[in-house]
């Protein structure tokens, strides 16, 4: 390697080690253990020094040639000056006094050791623990973070600490069954408490003006450049998105025709649903399901399947019941040497008493073959997993919504094009699907671009998709906080494609060698990877 190339290697690991030194919680997402059990510290010096870290970082990366570094490098360069610039933005406009995220940062840690402890109890009630005795301290410092929070996050906040008493009563409940200590209840009231006092200080704030969540035109343009690796303007990402949903939305109306006369999609996979019962118990159905398109997957030959790796469907644990939705997946830590993710399923149907409740209930995972396809196998798993062996150590960090998100709904779009599953409901559901990203990247540019208020973005939702003022806003409500991210599903839907048609179609490569090559770089956006990765 040329000196250029070693220098900017000692880039790379100044940076991220003092990234995992400063934030312990992400540390131990990531899998390093001496990390567990640590909140950190979140207040006005520890922004400081991230910030001056950042910059120092930015003017490194200024000094390096980049004629003098391989395509890998290239593509961590692109990567980490992505992550920085975001950091950097969020930072100048003090993200961190309006939004009142302490609550959330606390209660996801929590939830993540709790997740641990159906396997590992003894590890996980140690670092609750420990977790749970630094709380107070961490939330009491981090509310003169607050300046003026802004109306959405603090809503949103009151929400967190509204819920909280369910994530806390788990906690409860599973240190009591795994060597319970006398000091396990007082240390449940005290993060109670200093959740409550957080909430209680950050609505004495004065408000900030109404849609300050927006980054603006100038910064929303950059991120589609820069995160999600596209050389659009906002016009033209805007256009793009009017025509998807004009083309979707005819493809769906062509798909719904079949089954009647002006039958809307909605009630089409309504009607199918309710003629849905399972015959065996559910955890039962989502396993054989997973194994089932699996296989299929690999008669297809689409993709390479991992080796070593391990993914267990679990029934979610009793006090876990009311946090996790109809079914989810935790994946496992980049440098965590098992990689074993867990598909969780939420059979609430244990709770109920007749057979009509009990059926009603397990109906509400009706079209699970997707849910597999998309969080298992070949999606969130299957990427994750090989991501987290790719060969550069940092490369496993970057995690960027237009490669992930964009690849979930490929799974999607090749369980209908290769017959994986062949309900004749199927392509009415992931057209369906499909309709509400594309309606995603409307409101994401128009709200992050002050067109939209809170307001006008709900309504959108519930006027063109037919979600209930509570989905929509429960949509929303993330939207405002992740910029790009929103968009990113479909466009990134809509890179695989592009690549397919260029390199499948065009080139005569095999289903199974461009899908494989999509996968070898990490989780970064396609356009990177068609630049400095394509031979």
């Amino acid at each position: 390697m040329n000196r250029t190339g070693k220098n900017f290697e000692g880039i790379l690991d100044r940076y991220f080690e003092k990234l995992l030194a400063d934030t312990p919680t992400f540390a131990a997402v990531t899998g390093i253990r001496a990390a567990e059990g640590k909140l950190g510290e979140l207040n006005q010096d520890l922004l400081a020094r991230r910030e001056r870290e950042r910059q120092s970082a930015l003017r490194d990366l200024e000094k390096i040639s980049p004629r003098e570094l391989s395509g890998e490098q290239h593509l961590d360069r692109l990567a980490l000056r992505s992550m920085l610039l975001h950091e950097c933005e969020d930072f100048a406009r003090g993200r961190d006094g309006l939004k009142p995220d302490a609550p959330e940062q606390v209660l996801n840690i929590l939830f993540h050791e709790l997740l641990r402890g159906d396997d590992e109890p003894a590890r996980a009630a140690r670092n609750l623990r420990s977790l749970l005795a630094q709380a107070p301290g961490f939330l009491d410092e981090a509310t003169r973070l607050i300046k003026k929070p802004e109306a959405v996050w603090l809503r949103v906040m009151e929400q967190t600490i509204a819920g909280s008493g369910a994530l806390l009563a788990g906690a409860k409940e599973f240190l009591a069954k795994t060597q319970p200590q006398p000091t396990d209840a007082a240390l449940i009231r005290s993060t109670q408490r200093a959740l409550d006092r957080y909430g209680d200080r950050a609505k004495s704030r004065a408000r900030a003006p109404a849609g300050s969540f927006a980054v603006g035109a100038e910064t929303l343009q950059r991120r589609v450049r820069d995160e999600v690796g596209l050389d659009y303007t906002l016009g033209q990402v805007e256009a793009l998105a009017l025509d998807e949903v004009e083309r979707i939305g005819r493809l769906l109306r062509k798909e719904c025709a079949p089954f009647g006369r002006g039958r809307a999609a909605d009630e089409i996979i309504a009607e199918a649903r309710a003629q849905w019962r399972p015959k065996k118990p559910l955890l039962e159905v989502y396993d054989a399901t997973t194994s089932e398109v699996a296989k299929r997957f690999r008669a297809a030959r689409a993709v390479t399947f991992p080796q070593g790796d391990e993914l267990v469907v679990k029934a979610v644990p009793e006090f876990l019941r009311t946090l996790i939705p109809t079914a989810a997946y935790s994946q496992p830590g980049a440098f965590e040497k098992r990689q074993r993710g867990i598909f969780w399923v939420n059979d609430l149907s244990v709770l109920k008493k007749t057979e009509t409740e009990k059926l009603a209930e397990r109906q509400q995972h009706f079209g699970l073959s997707l849910t597999c396809a998309h969080e298992a196998y070949p999606g969130h798993h299957l990427q994750f997993v090989t991501a987290n062996r790719h060969p550069r150590k940092w490369r496993r960090l970057f995690a960027h919504a237009v490669f992930y998100e964009g690849w979930t709904l490929w799974c999607e779009q090749m369980m209908v094009d290769l017959k994986i599953e062949r309900s004749p409901w199927l392509r009415v559901q992931q057209l369906h699907d499909a309709l509400w990203r594309c309606h995603r990247i409307l409101v994401d540019l128009r709200l992050q671009t002050r067109r939209y208020s809170y307001e006008q973005a709900v309504r959108h939702m519930q006027k063109n998709l037919g979600f209930t003022r509570a989905r929509a806003e429960a949509d929303v409500n993330w939207y405002t906080a992740s910029p790009a991210v929103p968009m990113s599903y479909w466009l990134g839907r809509l890179e695989n494609a592009r690549l397919h048609q260029r390199l499948v179609v065009g080139r005569g490569w095999s289903l199974q060698k461009f899908n494989d090559w999509l996968l070898s770089f990490g989780t970064i956006p396609q356009a990177w990877i068609e630049k400095y990765g394509l031979a």
